[in-house]
């Protein structure tokens, strides 16, 4: 899911600076649009953003309910390997420890994925309010027109493909069809994204001791 909020926060930047320039930064004074580069289904493909925030802040939730299933079962490997060791079971002990290990390094790569999907996230939100204001400004603006009597500029209009709703909604569209390919290949792959690399010997052997040590200490 990562990989696909980072391309829709890319296309969606891209689409506001298409027709609004460079307005994130605060470098450069953003533009008011007309109702006309606004397009009718502004409103609709805005909400269709929100359902994609949505979705990511249910996810993030998924990816901490999955931190701390495996941290806790680092803690679970972590009890039995002193069991293990304090019993003089040296075998069980390293096999305890060895797993230990291995969900010590799932859990790393879990925050990693957590982290990394916070903060596209958090990108894509702003990249939406950022719209939402936009779309505020310009509807605020075509009021103050409407208030003063200013005549309808007729022959107004943008140039073909710069219409904001048209953009986003092939934005939306684009990304649906990489999700649907993205599921498809990891139905057929089957890879878990949290495989483990082989612990080290010495580690174990190191740990081994160190518990030896800390469990055998006269008390």
């Amino acid at each position: 899911m990562n990989d696909l909020l980072k391309k829709l926060n890319v296309l969606v930047k891209a689409s506001i600076k298409d027709v609004m320039g460079e307005i994130l930064t605060g470098e450069l004074p953003r533009k008011t649009l007309s109702s006309f580069q606004l397009g009718s289904d502004i409103d609709r493909e805005i909400v269709m953003l929100r359902g994609r925030i949505n979705e990511a802040l249910a996810y993030e939730d998924e990816l901490q309910k999955r931190v701390g299933s495996l941290q806790a079962e680092v803690d679970d490997w972590d009890a039995k390997a002193d069991v293990a060791v304090a019993a003089g079971k040296d075998a069980d002990g390293r096999y305890a420890i060895d797993q230990m290990h291995r969900a010590q390094q799932r859990t790393a790569m879990a925050e990693a994925d957590l982290r990394d999907h916070q903060q596209v996230t958090q990108e894509l939100i702003l990249r939406v309010n950022t719209l939402e204001s936009a779309v505020a400004d310009a509807r605020r603006a075509e009021a103050e027109k409407q208030a003063e009597a200013v005549p309808p500029d007729q022959t107004e209009q943008a140039p073909r493909g710069q219409v904001l709703s048209d953009v986003l909604r092939d934005v939306r569209e684009r990304i649906n069809r990489m999700g649907d390919l993205i599921a498809a290949k990891e139905d057929v792959s089957g890879a878990s994204t949290l495989d483990t690399s082989p612990v080290d010997d010495q580690i174990v052997e190191d740990d081994l001791d160190a518990r030896r040590q800390r469990l055998t200490k006269p008390k």
